[in-house]
């Protein structure tokens, strides 16, 4: 099966978030609140002189960067539409031919070639397919592909149709 496809910003918010959701979902969240709380503690004990003082200031900055990084944890997608910004994403064609054996993505610059018992992570949600492989993160969006194509998809990597 081949197949080409761009990688659009939401494809990339989707399939992150999915790759978020399939590999640290609570632990996510965990940390999300763990820092919040860090950074209301650092914030109020830099906050806790009337009169200036660096080490109190810079308390104050941790505890801002901990509450932003908490809630990036929370509301990952406004983070991942910004990255895609500069991912150099945009525009760039990728073909794909996928078979029993494995798949190969074919970029402008680079080519990957992945046999499917080195996928560690596969999933999919309403809009993208997501396949993890040597660190790696492959992103098919389903607008690209016909509903006979998805189902071989699926059959292929092995993915159960939810």
């Amino acid at each position: 099966m081949n197949f080409e496809y761009e990688i659009g910003p939401e494809e990339y918010v989707a399939s992150q978030l999915l790759y978020l959701k399939l590999t640290r979902d609570r632990k996510r969240l965990q940390w999300g609140t763990f820092s919040i709380a860090g950074g209301v503690l650092f914030l109020l004990v830099g906050q806790s002189r009337s009169d200036f003082h660096w080490s109190e200031f810079l308390l104050t900055l941790m505890g801002i960067w901990w509450i932003t990084i908490g809630f990036i944890n929370f509301f990952p997608g406004r983070y991942y539409r910004r990255v895609y910004r500069t991912a150099d994403l945009a525009g760039k064609k990728f073909t794909t031919n996928m078979n029993e054996d494995g798949f190969e993505v074919t970029g402008e610059y680079c080519c990957w070639r992945v046999r499917w018992p080195g996928v560690r992570l596969k999933g999919e949600n309403e809009r993208v397919f997501v396949i993890c492989s040597a660190g790696t993160i492959f992103m098919f969006g389903k607008r690209y592909l016909a509903d006979e194509q998805q189902k071989e998809l699926r059959r292929f990597s092995g993915l159960v149709s939810s």
